[in-house]
């Protein structure tokens, strides 16, 4: 692109002194070859040399140059092409935006300026294009200006967008001042004022333009636009016929924005070209009139329709040129393909100008795919990647007759890889782009150099001297020191593996052409998928990892390894919290990917031990690493506590050991002969004769390496996959022998013998220091020395895990081994005891020693509770303990700046000038420590002389100084306390209920994760334990130097762990066992794809669900107010319309009867479950079972508080009640007041068994009856109640979780559903909960079991475990729901229901699976499981328990 320069403002410059201006030499230079081009090429009408070129600087609000010539309109363009590119230094432009339009100014939409505005510079900036306009300030070229500079990039020049205008020489204003009149126009910029108002039609040059191109037609007083119109046509041609760098043809598409005749000519020469357009509705003019015309046919274009348009467009109709412009009308739309409409309302792909730019050329293109079609459907796919779309891309250029190469395709898929456009990317990658073909190192080398500054990677190897071994070593530092650096060049016959294949020349040689990093440019790729992965993940291009992922092969190790590197990466974004947080989210997702496939092949029962194989095999394209063993790198639990991985841990535990008693295990550890009591693994081999080849590869690999290493320990080295191939259908047989050799083999075996080991080893120790250890003399008794030589052996096998770790170097085995808590506590009790013994013949010592002793005791006695780590419920707690550890330390630090400020402070007032160092160490922290756990020492910090609580003396050195006696230490002692004890030992308490929580939520995977490392630990421990350990250890021993005595050319061997959870593939068993697995991942990822597409059906449904409910509400709510406005009219015109024969009429009062007979307000609609339910079925229009209409009592006068003179309700008692049975009271209403019963109310009827206690709380009695706590009812008495007062009930509510077919918990909205057992009644026909009253001097608890069996079981045919089973669901006490006051139809003015709702949960579901419902004859009508839901309608307040059920099991309401 141009040089643009950029001056200072400046003032007004004196050019006599021009000659004093220094040039430097190539400034010169340039500056005359420019001038001698111009001279020699470019001439006036008249034949002379041009007089107008050089530079403009636009000196107004903006100072900028640009570049300008004035040329006659016959002048070749081929030169003037030459000008703009070998002179004025622009590259052949991809594409050519020509804007057209009109010329006078004209305003456009805020909304379509901005958008035009924006998407204009957009396409130019992605394309490289350049934008030709006519120059000028004014119209549409004033709009394009404004573009530029509103959204064009200035941070330099190199990136400033091309635009070039093209106008008359005779329009422009004061065009004099571009005249060259001393000699060479390049010296200086000619100084042109872009600010100043133009006369006439002179106009002004926009100073946002880059380039002018001055078309002179000779004529001198020529002020008429169009005269440049040809010249700028056969330009534009003549570019677009020149091809690019890439072999590629310049595209030109025309964009028109408003507009006169002029631009309607423009259109057509442009379409008769077979150039696209592009036009922008919204913009008036001739712009609008084509848009609507396009959508037309031809026939419908004539004189009145295109009168009609033109008017609409705000045009003017010139009758004399109407024909003119119909043809060409009809031609333009004749070949609608060349034309596309922009609009801002479009429902199309053109959201934006730069869009409806790409389509244009598309649609205009992609009919030329047959005339070269590989280079066509190259440079459309190259237009759409600039675009960065990559659906366009997909719809409209690879179709299923495209045609393009091979290499075609990788060099643009390489190109969306260094954009990082990774929807491309997957574009590519679904039609099958060759990467084992066309990518090489020198690919990916380029790929790792176009990392972002600002990424990790960036800056750790590219700043720098970048090479591929260099990210080798960074994978070594994220992945472990065990990583084998893949990008070394190997020897031919080495048998490391080499990410880098050796090129060959044209001869098949191999070529020794080392260009980069010792390979040829040329040298291809083993794996590129894994190579791009790698380079996505460790760039943190996340989409393009994603998309890569699911090509690939391998990919359960390559996800475990994402989130190893992603891990670390995240740990090293100390400032970029936003970047941390979404690698680290990216690695749980490769996280859960592997354990996703990884458990999609294990469920493959007939081959789950090639899962295994996929779970030890050495990967060498990932340094050698095993899936297990970078999960365990990168902490992945989730994989590691996966069924598939646990289950080839249990096969490693357990070994052959069918028996899952531990008990029985520790007997046989104790009493060898009950190993042939014990259960082992006898059952059908599983490996039949259709078993993989790589699992038999595996085995003789496996057999091979055994008889290399020289057998011993090894025999059982094929961990988890069987050893032996015993034929189909026959059993293993184990002989006694071979029993106690699998016994003593097994992991498990080895645990337990070695805890039972370190128990007796306590014992002798506790017995050493309690009873054997005298400090009377040195005498060492037997069993300090047995103590101390078992101790040795285990120290000899602190040094044999220390030796057998992975890191090779010293200080980093160091640094591992004293990175395990439970090593620095051995080591620590070791050094004690070795210390404590080596002083032990020192008399004056014994103390120190037995010191050092009981220390050492606590520390080993500490290691015990490593042995709970494989316990499933201890063993997360262990880990619960250390990470609490981790928060106390965290909290010292704290407590010590508040320990030493007080305590400093303290001891300086109570005891100033004290010179002894162990007393002010007391003073500053024995006490303010001590003062923590309420040890206040409030004799010393409150002393008083004439007290003598506390005994001092500041004469006697025998007795303690005595304080000063000073008022401020106890108020700072009271501060410090405040402090310390609430605030800090508060946070502490938060702290550890916070480590508490997080581990407690995930204790499950952090136990298998945890049981990991025992199992390995006890794997490769000698099976001897101490202190018989020592003989292994010998033999061990003598193993090595023998191995190291030999002469063989053997690798150096790995320590036992690395080679016994390893194997070694050969590639077609590699080859084979890759496919299974990528079989299965590709089945993941399409069963993942359904689900994904389910939940999106399922959340659409609900929204859907969702919409339908709001707008039935809606219509609901607008039926109701239209129907309360047309009763409102109605009642507007019965007042305005009089009666139509007028008479005096008068009310007569009604009776009191005739009042409570007629209902003054319409019963409320029943409500559903979830609404508030407040005394209101108690206020129903008719009592239940009766014709009795009851009082309306409206909302406001319910409370007994609120007056109401008038309220007279009728009095009723059922016949039932009136007839005095044993559940009911006498009717009191007979007798007067006077001599009326008194019955205990708000107390316990002792003569009657009654409670008549309210839930509610004291209730009032008036003249011997009471009153409704909760208001007026409609109605006195006791209605169909047998008590007065409250009537005590007892509902059971019983539940279960609602399952399908398949036996798994039925969810709505993420929320587990219940069922509960509901009865039909038969008095209101409402579902209800069966339940009933509680009988005199009757428990509820009894109650609620009783009326359950009356109402809704029927226990014939139940065998007396199911009835036993009932009885303890019940007896186990239910969950209190609700205890008050029930809202029943039935309650009256002074008989009230009361209620215990309480739920009995059958969790496992099956209490009730032979139990038949059977109705209470007479009260129920059904009995039944229903679904537990706030649809639901239900007698009295049955909904309300229903929902307090609902929340507390967090169930679906």
């Amino acid at each position: 692109m141009t040089s643009h320069r950029i001056y200072p403002k400046r003032p007004a410059r004196n050019f006599s002194g021009i000659s004093h201006i220094r040039m430097n030499t190539k400034a010169k230079k340039d500056v005359s070859e420019i001038d001698t081009f111009i001279t020699n090429n470019i001439k006036k009408e008249n034949g002379d040399a041009t007089d107008a070129y050089g530079q403009i600087e636009f000196n107004g609000n903006i100072t900028n140059t640009a570049e300008y010539v004035k040329v006659s309109h016959n002048t070749n363009v081929k030169i003037i092409y030459q000008l703009i590119t070998k002179h004025w230094k622009l590259r052949t432009p991809n594409l050519i935006i020509s804007v057209t339009g009109g010329a006078k100014d004209f305003d456009l939409k805020k909304r379509l300026r901005d958008v035009f505005r924006k998407s204009l510079i957009k396409a130019a900036e992605k394309t490289g294009a350049w934008i030709i306009t006519g120059g000028t300030r004014t119209g549409v070229m004033k709009h394009v200006g404004k573009a530029v500079k509103q959204y064009a990039s200035i941070k330099d020049d190199e990136k400033r967008v091309v635009t070039i205008g093209v106008a008359p020489w005779g329009v422009i204003h004061e065009r004099k001042k571009l005249l060259n009149h001393q000699g060479p126009s390049q010296k200086i910029p000619k100084i042109y004022n872009a600010e100043e108002g133009s006369e006439g039609n002179a106009t002004l040059l926009d100073q946002n333009h880059s380039h002018f191109i001055l078309v002179d037609n000779g004529m001198e007083d020529n002020t008429e636009y169009g005269s440049e119109i040809r010249f700028r046509t056969v330009l534009e041609g003549y570019i677009g016929g020149l091809q690019t760098s890439d072999k590629v043809n310049v595209m030109i598409v025309c964009v028109i924005v408003q507009g006169g005749p002029g631009s309607l000519k423009t259109v057509l020469g442009s379409i008769q070209n077979e150039t696209p357009v592009v036009i922008v509705e919204g913009s008036g003019g001739w712009a609008d009139v084509l848009a609507k015309a396009s959508s037309m046919n031809e026939e419908e274009i004539n004189r009145v329709t295109l009168s009609q348009m033109i008017i609409d467009a705000e045009a003017k109709v010139i009758e004399e040129q109407l024909d003119t412009w119909m043809e060409a009308v009809k031609v333009c739309i004749s070949k609608k393909n060349l034309m596309t409409v922009f609009s801002l309302d479009s429902t199309g792909l053109s959201k934006d100008l730069d869009i409806a730019i790409l389509e244009a050329l598309l649609k205009t293109n992609t009919s030329d795919a047959d005339k070269n079609s590989n280079q066509q459907t190259q440079k459309l796919l190259n237009l759409a990647l600039a675009w960065d779309r990559a659906d366009i891309a997909q719809s409209l250029i690879l179709t299923d007759n495209t045609h393009i190469s091979g290499k075609a395709i990788a060099k643009l898929f390489f190109k969306a890889l260094q954009d990082k456009k990774h929807e491309f990317c997957k574009v590519f990658l679904n039609i099958g782009v060759d990467l084992k073909e066309y990518f090489t190192v020198k690919d990916l080398h380029s790929l790792y150099k176009s990392a972002s500054k600002d990424s990790v990677f960036y800056k750790k190897l590219c700043e720098k001297d970048f090479s591929l071994q260099r990210v080798g070593k960074l994978l070594k530092e994220y992945l472990g020191k065990s990583y084998i650096n893949v990008y070394k060049k190997r020897k031919s016959d080495s048998r490391k593996y080499c990410a880098v294949s050796p090129a060959e020349n044209s001869n098949g040689e191999l070529d020794d052409d080392t260009t980069l990093e010792g390979w040829s440019y040329r040298c291809k790729l083993e794996d590129p998928y894994r190579e791009i992965f790698q380079w996505a993940i460790l760039c943190d291009c996340r989409e393009i990892a994603l998309h890569i992922f699911k090509y690939m092969h391998g990919s359960t190790q390559a996800a475990i390894v994402a989130s190893c590197i992603l891990k670390k990466l995240a740990s090293e974004m100390l400032c970029n919290q936003e970047t941390k947080r979404q690698m680290e989210e990216d690695a749980g997702k490769y996280e859960t990917l592997a354990t996703g496939i990884f458990s999609k092949c294990y469920m493959e029962m007939e081959n789950r031990n090639q899962s295994f194989i996929l779970l030890i095999a050495r990967q060498p394209k990932w340094g050698g690493y095993t899936c297990l063993r970078m999960a365990i790198k990168a902490k992945d639990m989730k994989f590691v506590s996966s069924s598939g991985v646990q289950s080839f841990l249990d096969k490693v535990w357990r070994s052959e050991i069918a028996d899952n008693c531990s008990l029985r295990i520790i007997a046989a550890v104790l009493f060898p002969p009950l190993i042939f009591t014990i259960k082992f693994d006898e059952k059908e081999d599983e490996i039949g004769d259709d078993s993989s080849a790589v699992e038999n590869a595996s085995y003789q690999n496996n057999m091979d390496e055994q008889a290399a290493q020289g057998g011993g320990e090894d025999e059982e080295s094929n961990v988890g996959i069987n050893n032996s191939k015993p034929d189909l259908g026959k059993k293993k047989e184990y002989s006694n022998l071979k029993k106690i050799n699998i016994f003593y083999k097994t992991p498990m075996v080895t645990f337990w013998m070695n805890v039972i080991s370190f128990l007796v080893y306590l014992g002798l120790f506790a017995y050493v220091i309690l009873s054997s250890f005298q400090l009377s003399g040195v005498f060492v008794s037997g069993a300090e020395y047995v103590l101390l030589s078992w101790t040795c052996t285990l120290l000899f096998e602190e040094v044999r895990e220390f030796i057998n770790q992975e890191p090779k170097n010293l200080r980093r085995k160091i640094l591992v081994h004293m990175r395990e808590l439970w090593n620095v506590m051995d080591l620590s009790s070791l050094i004690m005891l070795y210390i404590g013994f080596g002083i032990r013949y020192y008399i004056n010592y014994l103390d120190v020693t037995l010191t050092l002793y009981a220390i050492a005791f606590m520390l080993q006695c500490m290691r015990l509770v490593h042995i709970f780590a494989v316990h499933q419920i201890l063993g997360p707690k262990i880990i619960m303990v250390k990470k609490m550890l981790k928060d106390l330390f965290f909290f010292l630090f704290i407590l010590i700046v508040f320990l030493l400020a007080y305590g400093i402070a303290s001891q300086a007032l109570l005891y100033p000038g004290e010179t002894s160092f162990s007393k002010i160490l007391v003073g500053i922290i024995y006490r303010p420590y001590w003062h923590i756990y309420g040890e206040l020492f409030l004799d010393e910090i409150n002393y008083d002389p004439d007290v003598d609580a506390f005994t001092c003396s500041d004469t006697n050195a025998s007795l303690p100084r005595c304080p000063r006696s000073t008022p401020v230490v106890p108020i700072m002692s009271a501060l410090y306390l405040l402090l310390a004890n609430v605030l800090l030992l508060n946070l502490l308490i938060a702290m550890f209920s916070y480590t508490f929580q997080k581990i407690h939520n995930q204790d499950n995977e952090i136990w298998m994760f945890q049981r990991y490392h025992l199992i390995t630990d006890y794997y490769f421990r000698p099976k001897l334990v101490p202190p018989l350990i020592i003989f292994s250890h010998i033999y061990l021993l003598l193993t090595f130097i023998c191995r190291n005595c030999q002469t063989s050319n053997e690798p150096d061997p790995e320590d036992q762990f690395r080679r016994k959870l390893k194997m070694d593939l050969k590639d077609e068993h590699w080859k084979e066992l890759r496919r299974w697995e990528h079989w299965h991942a590709h089945e993941f990822f399409q069963k993942k794809h359904q689900d994904d597409e389910k939940e999106v059906d399922r959340q659409l449904t609900k929204l859907n669900d969702r919409m339908e409910e709001e707008s039935l509400s809606a219509r609901t709510k607008l039926d109701a107010i239209i129907q309360k406005f047309n009763q409102l009219e109605k009642r507007v015109d019965s007042i305005k319309s009089p009666p139509k024969n007028p008479t005096k009429v008068t009310m007569e009062p009604k009776t009191k009867h005739e009042i409570s007979e007629v209902p003054k307000l319409s019963p409320s609609p029943q409500k559903q479950c979830g609404e508030s339910h407040v005394h209101v079925k108690a206020r129903c229009a008719t009592y239940p079972d009766s014709k009795l209409t009851k009082v309306v009592v409206p909302a406001d006068k319910v409370s007994w508080k609120v007056t109401w003179k008038d309220y007279d309700p009728p009095s009723y008692t059922h016949s039932t009640v009136a007839k005095n049975p044993e559940w009911a009271d006498e009717d009191l209403e007979k007798y007067d007041v006077k001599s009326r019963p008194k019955l205990p109310y708000n107390l316990f009827d002792q003569k009657n068994k009654v409670l008549r206690r309210s839930y509610t709380g004291t209730y009032e009695v008036i003249d011997g009856i009471p009153r409704n706590p909760k208001g007026r009812t409609g109605i006195q008495g006791r209605g169909s109640l047998g008590r007065y007062g409250p009537n005590h009930a007892a509902d059971p509510v019983v539940t279960r979780w609602k399952r399908n077919k398949a036996g798994d918990v039925v969810k709505t909205n993420d929320k587990p559903v219940l069922e509960f057992v509901a009865v039909l009644r038969a008095d209101t026909g409402e579902w209800a909960i069966p339940g009933g009253m509680v009988a005199p001097g009757e428990a509820v608890s009894r109650t609620l079991l009783r009326e359950f069996g009356e109402e809704a079981l029927n226990m014939d045919g139940v065998d007396m475990d199911e009835q036993e089973n009932i009885k303890l669901l019940f007896d186990g006490g239910g969950l209190e729901l609700f205890r008050g006051y029930c809202d029943d139809h039935r309650n009256t003015d002074n008989s009230w229901m009361e209620t215990v709702a309480c739920n009995f949960h059958d969790e496992v579901g099956d209490a009730f699976n032979h139990v038949n419902f059977s109705p209470r004859e007479g009260e129920t009508r059904a009995v039944t499981w229903v679904e537990v839901s706030h649809k639901l309608k239900l007698f009295a307040s049955h909904c309300e328990y229903l929902r307090k059920t609902a929340d507390m099991h967090n169930a679906y309401f």
